[in-house]
């Protein structure tokens, strides 16, 4: 885990953010690449001022949210700026940086076995990482949704992280939503060859663009079944 950060002003408070594949292990049938499960890729940060950084609903994604969308990796794909990249430079960005396990380890931290770099987490897995944040200041992160081409889960505008002056403490369950980066045609997520996580097994690329723009998963209507936010996803927030 890293990060970059602007110079604070006031007081400043550090929080541990867990977040948690808190999935059902059968939500898929088991013929999925994913055995039925859900999971969740590492993913990216960011402590800011404003709305989410990350991205907004209707206008394209970066590239750096594309290939988080769409393969997982918040460092981007080979010789392109990642997420993590693309943050610090954004307008109201005050820290940012990306979350993964520290070692590849058994499931469910890592359901796909010995993988080079950080694996997804499945259901009962769980990143961890600090973050340094003022009164006023809310955290937003990213993650893909597995299986899917390109859906990733994400806050609407961000997490508050105060509540007033006081450090929020618990789980946040906030405004977190799934998105479609609408940067590839969606396939089923049980049975499509080039969504993740079969796209990096087969080498297989999806067909071109569709909306072409960021929307909710639940505005797009093609037919397939994702889960509900609040059943797979849980971002607990511990003042230090």
């Amino acid at each position: 885990m890293w990060y970059r950060s602007a110079p604070h002003r006031g007081a400043t408070g550090t929080f541990t953010v867990r977040v948690e594949n808190t999935a059902p292990t059968d939500f898929y049938s088991s013929d999925a690449a994913t055995g039925g499960q859900i999971w969740l890729t590492p993913g990216a940060w960011a402590v800011h001022t404003g709305e989410n950084p990350i991205f907004t609903q209707g206008e394209s994604a970066s590239i750096g949210l594309e290939a988080l969308a769409e393969a997982g990796p918040p460092t981007g794909f080979e010789g392109e700026p990642g997420l993590v990249d693309e943050l610090p430079d954004r307008e109201g960005v005050v820290s940012a940086g990306a979350y993964a396990p520290p070692n590849t380890v058994t499931d469910p931290n890592d359901p796909m076995g010995e993988v080079p770099g950080a694996p997804p987490i499945a259901p009962g897995g769980a990143f961890e990482f600090e973050v340094e944040a003022e009164p006023g200041q809310r955290l937003s992160v990213a993650s893909m949704y597995v299986p899917s081409n390109d859906i990733f889960v994400s806050p609407a505008s961000g997490l508050e992280l105060y509540d007033g002056e006081d450090p929020v403490e618990g789980e946040l369950s906030g405004d977190v939503q799934l998105w479609d980066a609408g940067t590839e045609v969606n396939g089923s997520p049980v049975s499509d060859p080039t969504g993740a996580p079969r796209q990096g097994n087969n080498g297989g690329a999806a067909a071109g663009p569709t909306e072409g723009v960021v929307y909710r998963a639940s505005e797009i209507n093609d037919a397939y079944q994702y889960a509900d936010v609040a059943d797979i996803l849980q971002v607990t927030l511990t003042p230090q």
